[in-house]
């Protein structure tokens, strides 16, 4: 049946390409040029915007304030008239206000004689947040930069030359925990910059491995680190310390201030899709976090952060909890 919506003689060319637009994961559109007129969106657009196809067809983006810079969307029309391709960073605004920056690709083609406008977008907020946290970190290191020591750079390499990494998930391995996890300490207290330290696992793990097995087991524990590894700040440090328990460095921050960082990552692993990986199963996180102390080692510090885990696990699990003082 056509799409009421839709020009006459245009669905019958669109037909061949419409199950490749709507498997896409990323934002897709077709549209009419020279009106703006929304031909077809596929699912990625309704998971960027909150609109569903069947309210945005034959309507404009410039009717539902999709874009925050209109002034974009006419600079890729007019560089159209002279390129049939062309890409862009910009920024959209979801149905609830939301704003997203994304990378957008646009191109022209005919069909009929009718010139459509096709658009593929992505969701490069994420990248953005790491790029200013980057920035931010980048900033503080600056003050610290000429404090750094050529024995600084050789223990470096000599972590690099080590095989530091662990074979499951592909995050820092115990030992290379304990480097960094010393390291950290050291520059503290010489430098009073704050870190904290996070330890992490899986509420209810024991159950998958009894019920399921180890084989699934591991594959729980590659989907955590990967939850992790995602959601950290990109001037972190994670590490496997065993089983399906985590620690993540945070630098340059104290316990307080990395609630937000655990909090996302808290909430991403609640919100996950366990059940894909097995059936009628769903995984919460606890999280134990402690700053480190002038009279603390850093095994004091990590210490007070499990001790800091086993108390979010007697709180009621699914939570963060900043470990006392010592």
């Amino acid at each position: 049946m056509k799409d009421a919506a839709t020009p006459s003689g245009i669905e019958t060319e669109l037909e061949k390409y419409r199950r490749l637009f709507r498997s896409m994961p990323d934002y897709a559109t077709f549209s009419i040029l020279k009106t703006g007129e929304f031909i077809d969106v596929n699912p990625g657009f309704e998971r960027l915007t909150g609109y569903r196809r069947d309210e945005v067809i034959g309507r404009t983006s410039a009717s539902i304030d999709l874009w925050v810079h209109p002034e974009h969307r006419a600079a890729i029309v007019q560089r159209l008239q002279t390129t049939e391709t062309t890409s862009i960073e910009t920024q959209f605004r979801d149905r609830s206000g939301n704003i997203y920056d994304v990378d957008a690709s646009m191109a022209i083609f005919n069909v009929n004689g009718e010139a459509l406008l096709v658009a593929t977008a992505r969701d490069v907020s994420a990248r953005k947040r790491q790029e200013q946290e980057l920035e931010q970190y980048r900033t503080t290191l600056e003050k610290l930069v000429e404090q750094r020591t050529i024995e600084l750079e050789s223990a470096m390499q000599k972590l690099k030359d080590l095989a530091a990494h662990d074979e499951l998930t592909g995050v820092g391995n115990r030992r290379d925990l304990n480097t960094h996890l010393e390291q950290e300490c050291a520059t503290f207290k010489r430098l009073a910059v704050p870190s904290s330290v996070a330890v992490f696992d899986l509420d209810n793990f024991k159950m998958v491995n009894d019920r399921y097995g180890h084989a699934a087991g591991d594959e729980v524990i590659k989907a955590f680190a990967q939850i992790i590894r995602r959601e950290m700040r990109v001037v972190d440090y994670v590490a496997r310390y065993g089983g399906d328990e985590f620690v993540l460095l945070l630098k340059g921050i104290t316990a307080e201030a990395a609630l937000v960082p655990l909090g996302r990552i808290r909430e991403a692993v609640l919100a996950h899709p366990w059940s894909a990986l097995i059936p009628d199963v769903a995984l919460t996180t606890s999280i134990g976090v402690a700053s480190f102390h002038p009279s603390e080692s850093a095994d004091d510090t990590f210490r007070r952060a499990d001790k800091a885990l086993y108390q979010a696990k007697l709180e009621g699990r699914n939570r963060v909890v900043i470990a006392a003082a010592p």
